[in-house]
């Protein structure tokens, strides 16, 4: 299961970070929400696009388990996507959002960007129940 909701969030993020540099535009005005936080910036469109790819190179290693530990590989896309969704939850705590708003980010932004600081939560604990026993 740990592995399977890693490899979907490689994709999930993964694609997210290609769309967003093959087509930045398109991008920009197709996801929704987007264009309400300002004009169109490619180079920023193309900064956060590297940070997606980062975590969802990071998911991958963290998946694959590879001679790394594989919680020191969630520890970026964690902080990353989970500080992106935590900003946008703040977002909606502000007022800066409605409801259709905050039900659209929380299946697109808060829950994919979440589940990996879960998931090292989880290893995390694992790690530390091993240590006692």
């Amino acid at each position: 299961m740990r592995k399977t909701l890693l490899l979907i969030l490689v994709g999930w993020h993964g694609l997210n970070g290609l769309a967003m540099i093959a087509m930045p535009e398109l991008w920009y005005q197709t996801v929704p929400g987007v264009t309400a936080t300002g004009p169109f910036n490619g180079h920023f469109v193309a900064d956060i696009a590297i940070a997606f790819l980062a975590s969802a190179a990071g998911l991958a290693v963290a998946a694959a388990r590879f001679r790394i530990s594989a919680p020191a590989a969630l520890v970026a896309p964690a902080v990353f996507l989970g500080g992106h969704a935590v900003l946008h939850l703040a977002e909606f705590f502000h007022g800066h959002m409605g409801m259709s708003e905050i039900a659209r980010d929380t299946l697109l932004i808060l829950i994919p960007g979440l589940l990996p600081a879960i998931v090292l939560w989880q290893d995390w604990q694992t790690a530390k129940q091993g240590e006692t026993a």
